[in-house]
């Protein structure tokens, strides 16, 4: 194994032990955590793999091939956290609709 190997790895399983702590307790989450974790590791230490997919695919390179899977996968998180701050947004009105309503009733009823 090379030392950049290594490093990737240590950094592949350091980012892992990072995400888990913030994905809770949702087993989907774990599960799919885990299954990038383990192929980001194999793909580390075998990296002729991703040019012999690549190959498969029609595309040059591994390397390529990763970056546009990166894209995919940016965009696709792109929507998902973009998705969450619309619910939030959504909710925080909502809530604040509620509470100056509240206020309202209560200023009535000292009137």
């Amino acid at each position: 194994m090379t030392k950049i190997q290594f490093l990737l790895i240590a950094g592949v399983i350091g980012l892992g032990a990072l995400a888990s702590a913030l994905v809770g307790t949702r087993l989907v989450y774990r599960l799919a955590l885990m299954g990038l974790l383990v192929l980001g590791v194999f793909l580390v230490s075998f990296p002729d793999v991703t040019t012999e997919v690549a190959r498969v695919l029609g595309v040059g390179r591994g390397t390529d091939l990763l970056l546009y899977l990166g894209i995919v996968a940016g965009g696709f998180a792109f929507l998902l956290l973009y998705a969450r701050v619309r619910r939030v947004e959504r909710k925080v009105t909502l809530l604040t609709r509620e509470l100056a309503l509240r206020e309202a009733r209560g200023t009535e009823e000292a009137l």
